[in-house]
């Protein structure tokens, strides 16, 4: 099955500067946008946590295409973000827009009724589920375009969507490492990397993904200049700033011999 765990960013911020009453609706217009597309591509809600939603595809009907239908949904959900901030803006319903950062992972997982006698819920367990939520949490520290999904997942969706790779890590609970991708768009319809513009999409990702792996290899002067480069070509590319200066820290500080490429992430 594919988990999605989505969250607004900064939004217990948000929430300190409105009433109840107005929170409530700024979260129920945003709760039902964005569960609609959910549902819409056959996924199910497993619960809402305040402004998250937690969400799974490939159950109670098994579709083999489970991991298609959950990062569809998270691009359409971007898709709505923006729509939906017009509103928001317009409207006066929120000092900031949102931002939702999502994270998607793919594997074994237990779904079912569980809870007590007179209690249930049907929701999703597992460590695939737990991964799932600590991609979510990745966003932030990889200053991406709102969409992280696992190499699990990549290996389900063939060449349908554009992504980017990003490092390989270990999350807070769980020791096995794991490549992350940023999920871009979709080969039928590819949208912008992040908030630049197109210049040249598969020149740039091809640059992209020489660069990571000079990166994983050690060459962080080569890697950093060619990440600045990319920083350059386009403004908005935040990812590419973060890696330029984290090339830029360990070239300063050399790393010992048993450097692995994987990057250890302490926040969840």
């Amino acid at each position: 099955m594919t988990a999605v765990f989505t969250d607004i960013q900064g939004f217990s911020a948000i929430s300190e500067q409105l009433d109840p009453a107005h929170l409530v609706r700024l979260l129920n217009r945003y709760l039902t946008a964005m569960s609609a597309i959910i549902m819409e591509n056959l996924g199910a809600i497993d619960k809402y946590e305040g402004d998250a939603i937690i969400a799974f595809f490939g159950a109670p009907v098994y579709r083999e295409d489970h991991a298609a239908l959950a990062c569809r949904s998270a691009l359409a959900m971007k898709e709505a973000e923006r729509e939906l901030n017009t509103f928001i803006v317009d409207e006066g319903l929120s000092p900031s827009p949102l931002f939702t950062r999502i994270g998607i992972n793919t594997g074994d997982m237990v779904v079912g009724n569980m809870g007590a006698e007179n209690r249930m819920d049907y929701t999703i367990m597992g460590s695939a589920v737990n991964l799932a939520s600590r991609i979510e949490g990745a966003n932030k520290q990889y200053r991406t375009g709102g969409i992280l999904i696992s190499e699990y997942t990549k290996e389900k969706i063939g060449d349908e969507f554009v992504c980017r790779s990003l490092d390989r890590v270990r999350v807070v609970g769980i020791s096995t490492p794991v490549r992350l991708y940023e999920l871009l768009g979709s080969r039928s319809a590819p949208g912008p990397l992040q908030d630049g513009g197109d210049p040249g999409q598969a020149d740039y990702l091809a640059a992209w993904e020489e660069a990571v792996g000079l990166f994983e290899r050690g060459s962080f002067e080569k890697a950093g200049d060619m990440f600045a480069l990319l920083a350059r070509k386009m403004p908005g590319n935040n990812t590419a700033q973060l890696y330029a200066e984290r090339c830029l820290s360990r070239a300063a500080s050399p790393q010992p011999e048993a450097w692995d490429g994987i990057t250890n992430l302490t926040e969840k």
